[in-house]
């Protein structure tokens, strides 16, 4: 299902992508690409934020014109795009990948701006000046134009931190360096 999603938000971004490169505007491809994403986003959510309306947009016995029809009356002013993507899901009877799409296009957007999540474990709340920091050394270590960072306090890490990005993690604890002594011994 995932490489499925994946291909639909690939299509979709890089038809938006060969729209205003052609023009060389710059701007109007940021903002294009911005407002897709929010509206699938508003979508996403809508789905996502009740039980019931996932539930039902996950049914294989509902008929897919019914969800789609929902949708458009729902949010009747979507851009020309997203009524496209929309018709394409409902033709392949594929509506229900909606959220995998909003994430795997999220992702796209991301890489394209240069933005990067990371999130940030630690036992305690960090100074502001050390956070400040942290973000310059990750913006540079990244080549990052921006760091979105996600910070969770974790006291059974014991003292340190845990960096964990996409693929990657970074774990500097307390806690980790015990467990990687005990694998040792």
């Amino acid at each position: 299902m995932k490489k499925i999603s994946k291909n639909y938000a690939k299509s979709v971004f890089q038809r938006i992508i060969n729209q205003y490169k052609s023009n060389n505007n710059s701007e109007q491809l940021k903002e294009k690409l911005n407002s897709f994403f929010e509206e699938l986003s508003l979508l996403s959510a809508s789905i996502k934020g009740s039980k019931k309306i996932n539930t039902f947009f996950h049914n294989p016995f509902i008929l897919e014109q019914k969800k789609y029809e929902i949708l458009i009356t729902l949010f009747p002013k979507l851009s020309a795009e997203t009524h496209s993507l929309l018709k394409m899901l409902l033709e392949k009877r594929e509506l229900y990948l909606l959220n995998d799409i909003f994430s795997d296009f999220q992702e796209l957007i991301e890489k394209f701006s240069k933005i990067r999540k990371v999130k940030l474990i630690t036992a305690s709340y960090l100074d502001k000046s050390i956070g400040l920091i942290l973000l310059q050394k990750l913006k540079k270590a990244t080549k990052s134009k921006e760091i979105i960072l996600e910070v969770e306090y974790k006291k059974e890490i014991l003292g340190g931190l845990i960096l964990e990005s996409s693929s990657s993690s970074l774990d500097v604890s307390l806690l980790g360096e015990f467990k990687n002594l005990l694998k040792e011994a």
